[in-house]
């Protein structure tokens, strides 16, 4: 059944968390991926994205293991995590899985059976065609609305590109464009060359 056939069934107009939840559990996987995409809540709709390319999961892994290692010798609040959902706080409609999240530690107390986060302090979207615009207009407003969220990072699949939004700047925003443009994320110990994140792509 499609998420337009399951709201006509139950007479709604759209999913709030607990209804989108309940979508969820119908799907046979349990991680939320159905007919080969993830599911998120975007505005009360179910929206099915389709699977990654490569160079797209490439680029969110090679995030997530550098602030990984930086993390882990230098904050082990926190960690990170690829494909994981956020809860926004004030929107009951809004639940996006984003590419790479870091989050605190003391979360993970007796939540296994949670799908959001909500302790989101970076948010990385890696950008793909199909929902560039989306996510530059609408997901990143909603981000910035994350109460513990010191970062956003967009990152091109398609060009070696990034941009940047941070607290501390007043979320103004900063592009990277050349390879040896340094990122820095000092909240975190991290610091890398644009060029690292595109590390075994056909952009490297």
């Amino acid at each position: 059944m499609s998420a337009v056939e399951e709201l006509e069934r139950q007479a709604l107009e759209k999913f709030d968390e607990r209804a989108f939840v309940d979508f969820l559990q119908d799907i046979d996987d349990r991680s939320g991926w159905g007919d080969g995409g993830r599911w998120e809540l975007i505005g009360g709709i179910p929206v099915d994205l389709p699977p990654a390319t490569i160079g797209h999961s490439i680029i969110a892994q090679n995030l997530e293991r550098m602030l990984a290692n930086a993390l882990g010798c230098n904050r082990p609040d926190l960690d990170v995590l690829r494909e994981v959902g956020v809860r926004h706080p004030l929107d009951e409609y809004f639940r996006p899985v984003a590419d790479v999240v870091v989050y605190e530690v003391a979360e993970l107390n007796g939540r296994d059976q949670d799908r959001f986060f909500e302790t989101c302090q970076l948010v990385c979207e890696v950008l793909s065609p199909s929902t560039r615009h989306h996510d530059l207009v609408f997901k990143r407003r909603r981000y910035i609305e994350l109460p513990g969220c010191q970062h956003i990072l967009f990152l091109e699949q398609n060009e070696m590109r990034a941009r940047h939004w941070s607290r501390a700047s007043g979320w103004a925003e900063t592009v990277y464009s050349a390879p040896s443009d340094r990122i820095a994320l000092p909240e975190f110990s991290f610091s890398c060359h644009l060029k690292d994140l595109y590390a075994r792509t056909d952009l490297a």
